[in-house]
């Protein structure tokens, strides 16, 4: 008696929570794993002119499942969409533009190039959707869709070249100074970029801008890019070490293309000096002032030091050189023949100039004397450099064998980075008198 009546308090109780089960997600034990598929339109022209350029691929997951797509073309031969990604229950849509990401390399006398996407040739393809559970248990349900009119000429960056791919970043003027990047676009894109990654840290990259030419970036023709390492723009470049240059391009229908080469920086800098607590010792200086007899000399000495991280390279003629006040730089180095003393693009040099010149900083010496400095052999000729921290003593005279113009008031020093700027200026400025013997 006592027992029927618990059979029949329980059995409402047993109903509601069944019930509470299904509510709380038990009821997709009884769904479909797969289920409301379809991929439309079934014909589709994948060349980015703005009409039936992709199919819509619909489908609902009852359960957690990897889910795949692939298209099979006449010869059986099968391209992933997407390769077994895992998705949870519920309802999904994505676009598809007749491209794969298969990688692909390409091989040839204009280099190599991989093609990370791509539109699949035109033609009837088996489309596959599957869904597959955890268990080993898997749904597919397939179809057929056509490709017609797609763009399938890829945006070719060809011969890509990296010349030098060892170069010196640091403004000292020589030919490793700067590197050029160059391609042919065998097709407009709608994005190329170039850029510089260390392998050690892939997720870091240092984009190149493209030099101004006549093609526009993204235009089919020739492309260079000059990279000095940013120097050029008061930018520290990528510190030293070997580093993959990339190019990418990608065209609207989906295409890309990347090319790879290698590039080694050493050295590289921003060149930083300055001359020593901006103090010149003018010979014969008292309250700003030097008297010259016509026939004399104004003499000095100051240091220089290097205060950057990379070397700095300079040049003649040396420290103790004798000016005439009617030379310069240019007619010195004619009358010793020492093409070295002309102007350097990346030379730095301790100068003197005055308020009447008509040469910028005409009176010109090296930054050190040769035991200053560091010796190397570059191309066969000789350099000089002032090594990082190292100091450089510089001294000079410029005889007056003519009286400078009437005007002439103020004379001061600089440092000069020939080409570049000029580092130092209006150091120390003096007024010069100069008399009569």
């Amino acid at each position: 008696m006592h027992w029927i009546k618990l059979k029949t308090f329980w059995r409402p109780l047993l109903g509601l929570a069944a019930a509470a089960l299904l509510s709380t997600g038990c009821i997709s034990l009884f769904r479909p794993l797969l289920a409301n598929v379809s991929v439309e339109p079934a014909l589709i022209s994948p060349n980015a002119d703005g009409s039936d350029d992709v199919t819509r691929i619909r489908y609902t997951l009852g359960r957690n499942a990897d889910l795949s797509i692939t298209f099979t073309d006449a010869a059986g031969q099968a391209f992933a969409f997407r390769a077994r990604r895992p998705r949870s229950p519920g309802e999904y849509e994505v676009l598809w533009g007749g491209v794969v990401n298969q990688l692909r390399v390409l091989d040839g006398a204009a280099g190599r190039q991989a093609v990370d996407s791509w539109v699949l040739p035109d033609g009837a393809y088996t489309w596959a959707i599957t869904a597959a559970e955890a268990n080993g248990s898997s749904q597919q349900i397939t179809g057929t869709i056509t490709l017609q009119g797609g763009d399938t000429e890829l945006p070719l960056l060809n011969n890509f070249m990296v010349v030098p791919q060892e170069f010196r970043p640091n403004q000292d003027g020589l030919r490793d100074d700067w590197v050029s990047i160059s391609y042919y676009l065998t097709k407009p894109a709608d994005a190329v970029n170039v850029y510089l990654v260390n392998p050690a840290q892939p997720d870091v990259k240092y984009y190149l801008p493209e030099s101004e030419r006549v093609i526009k970036p993204g235009e089919m023709g020739y492309h260079e890019y000059r990279y000095e390492g940013g120097v050029d723009k008061g930018a520290e470049p990528p510190p030293d070490g070997a580093y993959t240059i990339v190019g990418e391009a990608r065209d609207l229908a989906g295409n890309h293309v990347v090319v790879s080469s290698t590039l080694t920086i050493q050295e590289g800098g921003k060149p930083r000096a300055d001359i020593l607590q901006g103090e010149i010792e003018w010979q014969n200086e008292v309250n700003r002032v030097v008297g010259v007899p016509l026939g004399s000399t104004l003499c000095f000495t100051a240091t220089v030091a290097n205060q950057g991280t990379v070397p700095i390279r300079t040049a003649g003629p040396w420290p103790g050189q004798t000016y005439r006040f009617s030379q310069n730089y240019n007619t010195l180095a004619i009358a010793n023949n020492d093409k070295s003393w002309h102007q350097q693009a990346g030379a730095w040099r301790f100068g003197v100039n005055f308020d009447t010149t008509g040469v910028d900083f005409p009176f010109r010496w090296a930054i050190g004397r040769p035991q200053d400095l560091e010796r190397r052999v570059i191309d066969g000729t000789e350099q000089y450099y002032l090594l990082p921290g190292q100091r450089g003593q510089v001294s000079g005279c410029i005889e007056f064998d003519e009286a400078p113009p009437s005007a002439t008031n103020f004379w001061w020093g600089g440092l000069i980075h020939e080409f570049v700027a000029v580092a130092n200026n209006y150091v120390d400025r003096i007024s010069v008198e100069v008399g009569q013997p």
